[in-house]
């Protein structure tokens, strides 16, 4: 199913604004996921689509509809617009929608949409304004920075919905490859949940440490190679070596030597992670792009607990890899 739009746009503004604020009240009562034609293609709560079979001219604004709690949105060589509606799970109750871009970005404007305006959140330049040049006989190549990629943006929604309007380049002809990856993530407001934070400090119970390895976004044994805490974002990174990964999303973690993998997770810094000797059943969801750490006991532990849930049936998947996978001798 596909709905596009088609406007001429008056005045200095680009024509795909002017038809996003057109459209805008067309197109709230259409299903939760509406996805144009061609190479496009949308699961429950990602998409992914190419603009290499649009033609420019048409200026036609695809709309994409979500009611998930999080996921991805990834466009290649980008042409026109894509208009992206948010939706809480319990309708008409107001949410933070929060979203991040990744580095290598580029090719978009990106607004925030209320009723009547559209205010600019992120500037992602496209890749052909680089402009290469020689100097001595070397070839060097001008680079403008991306505003606020790689940066958390959150708004509040109105009525229930928050809606996104990502903006091609009108400079992008569609010669170099352009890919625009936006991670998404919808939260209770603050105010609504005073006392519930997206990642709890407090160390996990049994039921809790095996619901999380049944149900995360990744499960890894690892150990930690450094902590490294930054007092602007209020982070802690975690950089582990990961001797097992039993489940991973979105390859989180990279083949590192001798059969082990690495990567980094990530913890609010007022939880107080330090380094610690030994391994660890790491666990966690991936959100925005970082692999955010939830439950961690030592894998001795987990292993102890895998066993007694398992004996008296309480478990809620297989827990045999935690049981019979080769551990070292330090734990």
């Amino acid at each position: 199913m596909g709905l596009h739009g088609r406007c001429k746009g008056p005045g200095p503004y680009p024509p795909a604004v002017w038809c996003c604020l057109i459209t805008g009240l067309l197109t709230s009562f259409l299903l939760d996921v509406v996805v144009g034609s061609g190479s496009y293609s949308s699961s429950l709560c990602d998409w992914s689509g190419s603009g290499l079979t649009e033609d420019p001219a048409d200026r036609l604004v695809h709309q994409l509809y979500f009611q998930c709690p999080r996921g991805r949105v990834t466009w290649t060589f980008p042409t026109s617009a894509i208009r992206i509606t948010f939706k809480s799970g319990n309708l008409d109750e107001d949410f933070l929608a929060c979203f991040k871009t990744s580095a290598t970005s580029s090719g978009v404007n990106i607004y925030k949409e209320t009723q009547s305006t559209l205010k600019m959140l992120v500037v992602l330049n496209s890749l052909e304004l680089r402009r290469d040049f020689y100097e001595e006989g070397k070839a060097h190549r001008t680079v403008s920075p991306n505003s606020g990629a790689s940066e958390v943006h959150c708004f509040s929604s109105e009525n229930g919905r928050a809606t996104l309007f990502l903006e091609a380049s009108l400079d992008n002809l569609g010669i170099v490859k352009q890919i625009v990856d936006i991670h998404y993530l919808l939260e209770p407001l603050p105010s609504s949940h005073p006392h519930q934070s997206v990642e709890d400090c407090r160390p996990c119970n049994d039921s809790e440490i095996m619901r999380s390895f049944c149900s995360s976004d990744f499960a890894v044994k690892s150990s930690m190679r450094d902590v490294m805490h930054d007092s602007i974002s209020q982070t802690a990174f975690i950089d582990l070596s990961i001797s097992h990964v039993f489940r991973q999303r979105d390859h989180i973690f990279t083949p590192a030597s001798h059969s082990r993998y690495s990567g980094v997770v990530v913890k609010p810094l007022r939880c107080g992670v330090r380094w610690g000797e030994g391994h660890f059943l790491m666990m966690g969801s991936f959100v925005l792009g970082q692999a955010r750490l939830g439950c961690s006991p030592r894998y001795s532990q987990a292993r102890r607990i895998a066993k007694d849930f398992t004996a008296r049936g309480l478990n809620e998947c297989d827990l045999d890899d935690i049981i019979h996978l080769h551990h070292n001798s330090k734990h």
